[in-house]
């Protein structure tokens, strides 16, 4: 007899008004554990691309190769971020003359009808339930401290002229950057969205959800959501890419150790972390050394 499907995805990547797309995105699995990761190069330095393709590379090489079930999901993700950190500065020394690729990165692992998630920089990870949102990731960019200050308003964060300026990214550095994490019980017809800044500044997070939860076929939906940011944002629009996965059940639960129930890296966004982010920010800024995407 076969198995009833745990859940439905969609993949949709544009190029929009660029060049090149330096966006990439996986859906992967392996045993009953699903892994989807997300990166943004940041074409304001070399190869970005390159940069989120190793990130991409990492999430189809390390799950299989992972101890199912998965003992600390958490301290997984932060491993592969970390572990493509370190592989995209190595990439950039070994270049001639020396490169400083860099990228956005969101990773979820879902086991067991839990989802498990990392981000670093301004790609988003949306968590939806019964048409709304009950978690999102905190963008690691100059205008989200700004707002988190109280300085600018939501509305502001996409129109603000250094939106694209973003605190923490993959390389750049030979330190590592804070990742931040987040996890949560998955409850059937939740619905993870995960998408590069293409999408969430053109068109908003109430409009990702509206249209995801509407009762389209979910790959039409995507795609209508790609095209629709591309259609705001002309004739400037970014990239725009995103992943989508409406949990249906788990029926193909593995049992996980008790030494497994460790809560995992802590979580590293908090207030002090964030002023400490905008110093630094503002100190590389003075010094001529801005993350800047294209």
């Amino acid at each position: 007899m076969t198995a009833e499907p745990r859940y439905k995805n969609a993949l949709v990547s544009l190029t929009g008004d660029r060049s090149e797309n330096q966006d990439r995105c996986i859906l992967v699995e392996s045993g009953s554990n699903i892994l989807m990761g997300l990166a943004d190069g940041m074409g304001g330095h070399p190869q970005g691309g390159t940069a989120a393709q190793i990130l991409i590379d990492n999430c189809s090489n390390l799950l299989p190769l992972t101890p199912k079930p998965i003992e600390n999901p958490l301290l997984f993700l932060g491993q592969l971020l970390q572990g493509t950190h370190q592989d995209i500065v190595d990439f950039g020394l070994s270049q001639t003359p020396a490169i400083d690729p860099r990228t956005t990165a969101v990773a979820a692992l879902i086991q067991n009808d839990t989802a498990y998630w990392a981000h670093v920089g301004d790609s988003r990870l949306y968590l939806f339930r019964n048409g709304g949102t009950i978690a999102r990731t905190i963008d690691h960019s100059y205008v989200e401290q700004l707002r988190h200050q109280g300085l600018i308003s939501e509305q502001r964060l996409v129109s603000h002229p250094q939106r694209n300026l973003v605190t923490r990214c993959l390389g750049g550095t030979p330190i590592p950057p804070d990742i931040e994490y987040g996890q949560s019980e998955l409850k059937p017809d939740d619905l993870i969205v995960i998408c590069s800044d293409g999408l969430w500044s053109s068109i908003g997070e109430e409009w990702i959800c509206d249209t995801l939860t509407s009762g389209l076929d979910l790959t039409d939906a995507a795609r209508s959501l790609a095209d629709e940011a591309a259609l705001t944002a002309f004739p400037g629009s970014d990239n725009i890419t995103l992943i989508a996965l409406k949990w249906l059940s788990d029926s193909n639960k593995d049992t996980v150790p008790v030494s497994g129930s460790s809560a995992g890296p802590p979580k590293t966004s908090n207030l002090d972390q964030a002023i400490t982010d905008l110093q630094n920010f503002l100190n590389s800024f003075e010094n001529g050394n801005k993350q800047k995407k294209g």
